[in-house]
């Protein structure tokens, strides 16, 4: 299907190899997710996750904005618009189109990520579902904070690293493949809880993410998708918990 381009569509793509924010910004930047990460893989090597879920989701749903906003920070300084980087087409068709590609994307996803967690297991290496099982949701406020969290970080996690660091990526040397692998990769490294087998997984995530960003010249569908993907996630953890599978 033709989908017309819009200004802004075009603009998206025309610039994709140009730098968004001065480069110490971005080492700070990538510095911090690492960092955290490190953090947070270290914690729960050292016991399950503790303190109210309530707490924990408020207080990521606050980190998510801090990072969207640093992002934005760069952008501001290098004076390009946030509208450029995210590519939006306007009207209820662009919306409807956008979903549309999103769920396609999402069921093409998980079957390459099932492909990849299988061949992970055969290869002895298995993730921290325990640490994730814990942090799904157990009643309905829970519930709730979760999908205001999955959809916070739909949209703050698409803009960093597909919108962000994809083009920031790929401006050294003006190739998108550089882009796509870097901020893959940094995508991955930011899951440090997830576990090494997670983490890989979330690499590959990652770059069919960019993959859909460059198809459609926009984040919304990976926004889209990267939110329910959550969403879905926390539901089938509370079933599976609820079944003793977990």
């Amino acid at each position: 299907m033709h989908v017309p381009q819009s200004e802004t569509a075009t603009a998206w793509r025309s610039r994709l190899t140009a730098a968004v924010a001065p480069w110490w910004h971005a080492a700070l930047l990538a510095a911090l997710l690492v960092g955290v990460s490190w953090l947070n893989a270290r914690s729960t090597r050292h016991g399950s996750v503790t303190g109210h879920l309530e707490a924990i989701y408020g207080a990521t749903i606050v980190a998510e904005w801090v990072l969207f906003l640093l992002a934005w920070w760069g952008l501001r300084m290098k004076r390009i618009p946030i509208a450029e980087v995210m590519g939006f087409r306007r009207g209820l068709r662009a919306w409807a189109e956008d979903l549309g590609a999103a769920m396609i994307f999402w069921i093409a996803a998980m079957i390459i990520l099932a492909l990849i967690s299988l061949s992970l297991r055969l290869g002895h290496l298995a993730s921290a579902q325990k640490t994730v099982a814990a942090l799904a949701p157990h009643n309905a406020t829970e519930m709730l904070l979760w999908v205001a969290l999955c959809v916070t970080a739909g949209f703050c996690e698409e803009f960093v690293f597909r919108g962000y660091f994809l083009r920031q990526f790929s401006s050294p040397i003006h190739r998108v493949w550089l882009g796509v692998l870097l901020s893959s990769l940094l995508f991955g490294c930011s899951h440090g809880y997830e576990g090494a087998a997670g983490m890989i997984a979330i690499v590959v995530y990652g770059a069919l993410f960019c993959v859909l960003a460059l198809a459609r010249d926009s984040l919304r569908p990976g926004m889209f998708a990267h939110a329910w993907h959550d969403i879905i996630t926390g539901v089938a953890l509370v079933l599976l918990r609820h079944a003793h599978l977990v």
